[in-house]
């Protein structure tokens, strides 16, 4: 029998690299993207004015890096710990941009379209536990998989999976006018 841990290992790190090479991408993909992430901290998270500018560009740096972390194996549990911190950062502000009623785009992963809500939330919460399980298999595990048809599959399900998570305000977004419209079918 295979020993799927290294598998397990392998598709969350794939999670997280694409997770927040994205979330990070988005946030330094010109002078106004990153502008507006500053004054987003400033204004819907109450980041001190002072404090924005840095604190911005230490979110950007540990995204890159945690990104960075999953393609380096003796990294790849730093890493992890590092995006459940992030995470856990992230879920905090959503939840009390939620709870204060803020009613601009969540720029926690980048440009978003829409205020703070339930599929924030969602996102994070299960981008928590593939950052713990992956620290934990990293931890525990017997190193890297060999380079077989299951690792590339396992790199491609974390990929996807870190797209439809990160992309899942759009999607409930899409499938929405479908929801209310098989509701009010007789």
């Amino acid at each position: 029998m295979t020993d799927v841990m290294p598998y397990l290992t392998i598709g969350c790190q794939a999670v997280v690299a694409v997770a927040f090479a994205r979330s990070c991408a988005a946030k330094v993909a010109g002078r106004d993207a990153f502008a507006d992430f500053r004054r987003w901290l400033s204004g819907a998270v109450r980041v001190p004015a002072a404090l924005a500018g840095p604190a911005a560009a230490g979110a950007v740096i540990a995204e890159a890096a945690t990104a960075a972390a999953m393609l380096v194996p003796s990294l790849v549990p730093i890493g992890f710990l590092v995006a459940m911190l992030l995470l856990a950062v992230f879920t905090v502000a959503v939840v009390s941009m939620i709870r204060r009623r803020v009613r601009v785009p969540c720029r926690c992963f980048g440009a978003g379209s829409r205020p703070p809500g339930v599929p924030h939330v969602v996102r994070n919460v299960v981008l928590l536990p593939a950052a713990g399980g992956g620290a934990v298999t990293a931890l525990i595990g017997d190193g890297p998989p060999p380079a077989d048809a299951a690792a590339a599959l396992a790199v491609l399900a974390g990929a996807a999976a870190a797209l439809l998570l990160i992309d899942l305000e759009e999607i409930i977004e899409i499938l929405r006018p479908l929801a209310v419209t098989s509701e009010e079918a007789p």
